[in-house]
């Protein structure tokens, strides 16, 4: 915590109204992590059995009709649970809701009632767990609490599918508490969304209709994914359909509509949004610059949309957005040198199909920019 708690305070001192980057696995237990979010992928799986004709509308009747097979309880929590899943009377019980009453902390409550031990009950979390979640989650706070004061953005950082259910969780509490409309005007917490995945926007899209039920800013940093050959490998060894994409122009594609998505939300629809494009993609820079223009908004009053790329890669594309006054930035490794070299590693061997997908042309800008600075000296020496 101490090392982040640094991090955030150099920002600060260097980049005021600046980023600063952190993962969830660094602060716990990532198989604490790894647990807690298969519950929450069970209880997922519990609201779509509600879904009786599959139509994907779950009515209070169809909510009743199957949470009278399934739990023991019903006659004294069912009237209750129909009212707060359902606040609205919109006869319609919908993902948001049902998140925001199964969470956690609730499943050893709702599963005692459960008429008999099934995938949920089996998935639910021990009261030492709960306790170490907790801990992780004022870790969180802590780290929060010290952004908000420093006027500092904290991006959470997007990790392995198995993390991530848990992670979004506990991101998603945080968006509502420090990127509340009634507390500040920018938003603190800035969500990641990998965008190799299949599902990445319909989650923005659920993501953002909960941010305006709920009137907190939607913040988010936008990246392509890291861990495609991890992920292929672990839905092969687990047996579950793979999460990424099939080809990289789906990844693409995804990347863009999500810029689209957000950018429309925001001039159409009045959303509250803030977004980062991190990516050395250029044509996807110039696709987001381009919508900026067609929908007539200034990228940076108030802030809509950041720009980042990693230290020491796509410094053209870096420095041609400072210059045209973007809001443009490195993403820095922070601490130790020992501490931060295994991601350093991670990091160059992620980045090593980069030659294959666009960065040939850094590497010949790079050579044209060696012959540039050589020449003089060997005229000079041959003179």
């Amino acid at each position: 915590v101490e090392t982040f708690l640094s991090c955030i305070r150099s920002v600060r001192d260097v980049t005021p109204d600046g980023f600063a980057a952190l993962k969830v696995t660094a602060l716990g237990n990532p198989f604490l992590l790894e647990r807690l979010s298969t519950a929450i992928t069970e209880s997922r799986k519990l609201l779509a059995m509600f879904d009786v004709n599959g139509d994907g509308v779950i009515t209070k009747e169809d909510f009743a009709t199957t949470y009278e097979a399934l739990f023991t309880d019903a006659d004294d929590r069912l009237p209750e649970l129909l009212t707060r899943l359902d606040p609205f009377d919109k006869n319609e019980i919908d993902y948001i809701e049902w998140s925001r009453l199964l969470r956690p902390e609730d499943l050893p409550r709702i599963t005692a009632s459960c008429a008999e031990i099934g995938p949920l009950a089996l998935a639910c979390p021990s009261d030492e767990e709960l306790r170490l979640m907790e801990t992780m989650h004022q870790r969180l706070r802590t780290l929060a609490d010290e952004a908000e004061n420093c006027g500092v953005r904290l991006l959470i950082d997007a990790e392995q599918f198995k993390f991530q259910p848990a992670i979004d969780n506990l991101v998603l509490d945080l968006q509502q508490e420090y990127n509340s409309i009634d507390r500040t005007d920018t938003p603190v917490i800035f969500h990641t969304y990998q965008c190799y995945l299949k599902e990445t926007m319909d989650k923005i899209r659920l993501d953002l209709e909960r941010s305006q039920r709920y009137s907190y800013h939607f913040a988010a940093k936008l990246v392509r994914g890291a861990y495609l050959h991890h992920e292929r490998c672990a839905a092969i060894k687990m047996g579950y359909d793979d999460p990424i994409h099939g080809t990289i122009e789906d990844t693409h594609a995804t990347y863009d509509s999500a810029v689209e998505y957000l950018l429309r939300s925001y001039a159409e629809d009045n959303a509250n949004v803030e977004f980062m494009c991190a990516t050395h993609n250029q044509k996807s820079i110039e696709k987001a610059i381009q919508l900026t223009r067609e929908y007539g908004l200034d990228p940076n009053e108030p802030p809509i949309v950041h720009f980042a790329q990693l230290l020491g890669m796509s410094d053209n594309l870096t420095n041609t957005l400072g210059v045209n006054g973007y809001r443009a930035y490195k993403y820095v490794p922070y601490g130790k040198v020992d501490e931060v070299m295994p991601y350093l590693l991670r990091r160059a061997q992620e980045n090593s199909g980069m030659l294959a997908h666009g960065g040939s042309m850094e590497l010949d800008l790079l050579v044209r920019e060696l012959k540039r600075r050589m020449t003089p000296r060997l005229l000079g020496a041959t003179a």
